[in-house]
């Protein structure tokens, strides 16, 4: 086994890199659900197109807009990069007491049953988009990887995104080619010549796909009574919409997505990037780097959708969607620590380290919550709102999320859920609250 590296020693705490991990984590889980919660609350094509779902107006169509840039796929990478640290943390901490041997029993242990909160997750809770299954998964096959050094971590994740981008350009090149094909053959009809069974096949085809970027009101309302029924038709819909996600390639695109980050994570984590330690120098060049990349193919994807009305045409900048977002993945935490090192003791930066400690507890609590407000088992809010109206109900939870955190473990050592996990991984039950001396009778603001 290579030798930890000497510079993890570096001026910073054990604790304050602690608490650097668990505020990006607290920052990550928060900004994932501003993606998720729109699962919770609008048809699925609100995902793709906003003027199919979602409320019109320059509000809506912004928010959209700017999610898409910002955040889409980028908070899901943030996420996916403390996982890859967390190996590291979870594997250094374990290892002095508990031994070699003993460190893959409980880190396999622990995945395992990481597995079995994404399956309840996804289908007792109502989660079909569920990402804990998938870091599972990736976990299962990461472990050995946490010995390499960061430089391998990083050539053996840019493979990975190559390979990811290549598959992402063939599938864009060949829908780009079909478009063009089909409507030279559109424009031949219109003029009224007569087609042969081949074009009208390839034509009816691409307006499929093409309506497929749409949806009817027929479609919107099949989709709100699917969600806002009753209790059997609400997890009969949910468990459909779980099955037609986990194919076998899906599940290794998304796995393989995944594992990709949590190397970088890794990696970050041995050049004490991804703890907060380097310089305020360092963490600037940082986000100016991603943001730089990022920022530009996103702006010129988004831009090309809205000038094609979101026809699958013209997306050939899809293809660029992994690169452009590992990059705003490096970019936002850059500009996070530069504000973490401004300002880590404030109230803010102490409730998201306190939300990031709790992160699989805020997590599946995003999605208990959301669906007693839009689905069939609460309010039955889905399809209700438009995407202004969403985001003022996420607003509100986030502070309700970051106020209880920091509530709670002013009392308990673990998060709800966290404390479960662990019991479960180390086979018996684990103290949960703080010894009298070192719990607050409050919060302190």
């Amino acid at each position: 086994m290579n030798q930890p590296d000497q510079s993890l020693t570096g001026p910073a705490t054990a604790s304050a890199r602690i608490d650097a991990l668990d505020a990006l984590r607290g920052f990550a889980v928060l900004g994932i659900f501003v993606i998720n919660i729109i699962g919770f609350a609008l048809p699925e094509i609100a995902f793709s197109n906003p003027k199919a779902a979602g409320g019109e107006g320059a509000l809506n169509y912004g928010l959209w807009t700017v999610s898409t840039v910002f955040v889409e796929g980028a908070m899901r990478g943030l996420f996916s990069l403390m996982f890859g640290a967390g190996v590291m943390l979870f594997t250094a901490r374990a290892l002095y007491p508990d031994g070699p041997i003993r460190i893959a029993d409980l880190y396999y242990r622990r995945t395992l049953w990481l597995l079995v909160f994404g399956v309840f997750h996804a289908l007792a809770l109502l989660m079909p988009g569920d990402i804990l299954q998938i870091y599972a998964m990736a976990g299962l096959v990461i472990f050995p990887f946490r010995i390499l050094k960061p430089a391998k971590l990083i050539l053996i994740a840019g493979v990975i995104l190559a390979g990811l981008t290549l598959n992402s350009f063939v599938g864009e090149a060949l829908q780009t080619v079909e478009g063009n094909i089909a409507l030279g053959i559109e424009a031949r009809e219109n003029a009224g010549e007569a087609l042969s069974e081949g074009e009208e096949a390839l034509l009816a085809d691409w307006r499929e796909q093409v309506a497929g970027n749409w949806a009817t009101q027929e479609q919107l309302d099949e989709q709100i009574a699917s969600r806002t029924g009753d209790i059997a038709t609400v997890y009969s819909s949910n468990a459909a919409i779980v099955a037609s996600y986990s194919g076998v390639i899906d599940l290794l695109w998304w796995s393989a997505d995944a594992f990709m980050m949590m190397l970088i994570g890794m990696a970050f984590y041995q050049w004490r990037i991804i703890t907060g330690e380097r310089s305020t120098r360092f963490y600037l060049s940082l986000a100016a780097c991603g943001y730089a990349v990022g920022l530009t193919l996103r702006i010129i994807a988004v831009t090309q959708r809205w000038e094609a009305d979101f026809s699958p045409i013209l997306w050939t900048w899809a293809t660029f969607q992994q690169i452009g977002r590992v990059a705003m993945v490096i970019g936002h935490m850059g500009m996070f620590f530069l504000l973490w090192k401004a300002a880590s003791s404030s109230l803010p930066f102490r409730a998201l380290t306190a939300a990031g400690r709790m992160a699989l507890s805020n997590y599946i609590g995003q999605t208990i919550i959301a669906n007693l407000i839009f689905s069939g088992v609460g309010l039955g809010l889905f399809g209700a709102m438009d995407r202004a109206q969403i985001y003022l109900v996420m607003i509100v939870i986030w502070i309700a999320q970051l106020a209880f955190s920091l509530w709670w473990l002013s009392r308990f050592r673990f998060g709800p859920l966290e404390w479960g996990w662990r019991c479960l991984t180390y086979g018996r039950r684990q103290p949960l609250r703080k010894p009298p001396a070192t719990a607050d009778k409050g919060i302190a603001l």
